[in-house]
Order: structure tokens, then C-alpha cells, then sequence
């Protein structure tokens, strides 16, 4: 039998991927709470981990800039100097399926949609119409076998910002009647068009709630012209000044998160908060929604070319982005009313 002692588990997508390979790790210790289980991510996502109770340590990995080969062979020295008896790699990119392989783990396990699945121990089937997190808990079943407890699993991902997140936050803003707004994504496809998002927050405005919008560093240019053109008091423009959990910590303070299909809404699945999620180009077919009673969706059913992806694209193929110019926004706080208290 291998040994389950020292565990990785490598996942260097993007935040919401990582988010979702949390239930991984918990169910891990809880069924085997001796192990040390480790996490590989990139240095961006990293810091959403801090301060998990079952994560030993995190490895940051970044895979950017002209010395690439030097990063993987530097973190790659890190893995095998940890001798780790498993490694559960739910990536399925070839750089990820190399650090598997290369880790000399005795149990491997990822999917067969895995660049390398050939290299694998425990190689899996990658069901597209399971949610992430029940299809992530496969590879965990294969490596356990026999030993796995369908009564020791953990479905919602667990967050745990710091005193020092929570005091930033309430530091920042003191209001209430707030409504969470995540309108971006890194995919044009999958984010409200300015028009759309300025439409919303009017809306919400005329209903009289607060509404604090969240998003990267990437979304702020985004974010300052929403501001510039909404011009009122009730909008608080927080994109880019929020690390992951402190994003976690303004969900969790509001009366409901209004997202797009990106890491917003795993963030709100990790909190009771409800969910009014938006999908654009993709729709819940793919396994990305939150696993919680408290969310509804909206998008347009009447389009044939919907979905036109799993991921997003940069653009509409067909130019016209009905997916998101045809929603209505009176629907959309109609559904709101219905799951704030």
C-alpha cells in the first residue's frame, strides 16, 4: 500500500480553479488527518490559501517571463526535495502534467484530459457535466480507493481572512443595504458590457442600495469609467485595492453578490452570501456554478449560438453579444428581491 503521508496538490490556473480545488484538500485531511498536504499555485492565486487550516504550505509558481525553464526546474527541485508520496493534479496543462510526473510521487492522479495522462497512475475521466468540485473529488476517490469515506467529504470551499482583512475592510467602508458587484472577467465573452453593468448599478441605486464593485487590478481602468459615469455616493468603486480574501470579507458583509461567470462567484459560494450569477457566452453546463441553494441565473435561453465556449472569448463571434446586450436589467433585480433578505 503507498503511503498517503505528504501529499501536493498542484493547481496553477486561474482564482476561481484554485477556489474549487479547495474541497481537495479538505477532504483530504478529513480522512486523512495525519497527512501534510501542500499547495502549488501560481503567485498570483497564492494568496487567497492564506491562513487555510489544512494547507501545510503553499508553493508559488510562476510560470512567467524569459527564464521559464529555470522556474520549473527551480520548483520542480522543491518538489522532489519534499518527497511527496501523492500528488493530485486537477490541471490538465502540460507544464503541470510535467511537475507531476517528475515529482517521482509513487501516486500520480489528474485527468485523462491531461496534456501527458499517460504518465499517471490514477488517470481519470473528465466529466464535463459534473461540477468541478465533485469531478476534483474523483481524483481524491482513486487515490484513497478503499479507504475513501463518502461521509468525510467537504464540498464548500472554506476561506479564512485575517483580522488584519477584516479591519482593512470595515476600515474602508461602513454601509449597509450593500449589494457585492463583480461585473468582469478576464474574457470580453463572459463580462457585462459597460452599458449593461451602469444599467445595473442605476437600478440598484433606484431600489436604494449601496453596492461595492470588486474586481482585480486588471479591471480598475473598467471600474474607474462605471464610477466616472455613475457619479453618486452609492456606488464604492473597491477593484484593484482587495487581495482575494478581502474581496471574500465584502461578499460575506453583503446582502447578495450580483458576478459574471468568474472567480467572484466561487467567492461568494465559499460565503452564505446569495448569488445572482450572469453567464454570457457560457452557461452552467461546463460544472461552474456555485454549489449552494442561495444563487439564481440569469441568461438569455433564446440564443442557438449560446454556449459558444467554455472559457469566453475576446470577442462575439457573430458581432451582435446578445448574450448579455438582451438581458433585461428589471429582471435581474425582480430575481434579486427574491433571495435578499
Amino acid at each position: 500500500m503507498i503511503k498517503k503521508d505528504k501529499i501536493l496538490v498542484i493547481q496553477t490556473a486561474f482564482l476561481g480553479d484554485v477556489i474549487l480545488a479547495l474541497p481537495v484538500v479538505q477532504t483530504l485531511k478529513r480522512q486523512l488527518p495525519e497527512a501534510k498536504i501542500d499547495f502549488l499555485c501560481i503567485p498570483n492565486t497564492a494568496p487567497v490559501l492564506e491562513n487555510h487550516a489544512d494547507i501545510k504550505k503553499i508553493i508559488p509558481y510562476d510560470k512567467k517571463g524569459a527564464d521559464k525553464l529555470d522556474k520549473f526546474i527551480e520548483v520542480l527541485s522543491e518538489i522532489r526535495e519534499n518527497e511527496y508520496d501523492v500528488v493530485i493534479c486537477p490541471h490538465r496543462s502540460f507544464r503541470s502534467a510535467m511537475l507531476t510526473y517528475y515529482s517521482e510521487a509513487k501516486a500520480r492522479a489528474g485527468f485523462n484530459r491531461n496534456s501527458l495522462s499517460f504518465l499517471l497512475t490514477q488517470k481519470i475521466k473528465y466529466e464535463q457535466n459534473k461540477h468541478e468540485i465533485y469531478r476534483n473529488l474523483e481524483l481524491v476517490k482513486a487515490v484513497l480507493g478503499k479507504e475513501y469515506d463518502e461521509n468525510k467529504i467537504s464540498l464548500k470551499p472554506r476561506l479564512y481572512p485575517s483580522n488584519n482583512d477584516v479591519n482593512f475592510v470595515h476600515q474602508l467602508f461602513n454601509r449597509s443595504n450593500l449589494i457585492a458587484f463583480a461585473p468582469c472577467s478576464r474574457w470580453f465573452t463572459k463580462q457585462l458590457t459597460i452599458g449593461k453593468s451602469k444599467e445595473i448599478i442605476q437600478g440598484l441605486i433606484n431600489e436604494g442600495y449601496n453596492i461595492a464593485l470588486i474586481g482585480g487590478k486588471e479591471d480598475e481602468t473598467y471600474s474607474k469609467t462605471l464610477e466616472n459615469q455613475i457619479n453618486d455616493d452609492s456606488l464604492l468603486n473597491l477593484s484593484g485595492k482587495l487581495s482575494p480574501l478581502q474581496s471574500f470579507v465584502v461578499i460575506s458583509k453583503s446582502k447578495a453578490l450580483i458576478t459574471v461567470d468568474s472567480a467572484a462567484q466561487h467567492l461568494g459560494a465559499a460565503s452564505n452570501t446569495s448569488i445572482i450569477l450572469i453567464y454570457g457566452s457560457t452557461n452552467s453546463s461546463f460544472g461552474f456554478y456555485p454549489l449552494t441553494s442561495k444563487h439564481i441565473i440569469i441568461e438569455n435561453n433564446s440564443l442557438n449560438c449560446r454556449p459558444c465556449t467554455d472559457h469566453g472569448r475576446n470577442k462575439c463571434p457573430l458581432g451582435h453579444f446578445k448574450c448579455i446586450e438582451d438581458l433585461k436589467t428589471g429582471k435581474i433585480i425582480t430575481e434579486l428581491h427574491k433571495i435578499t433578505p
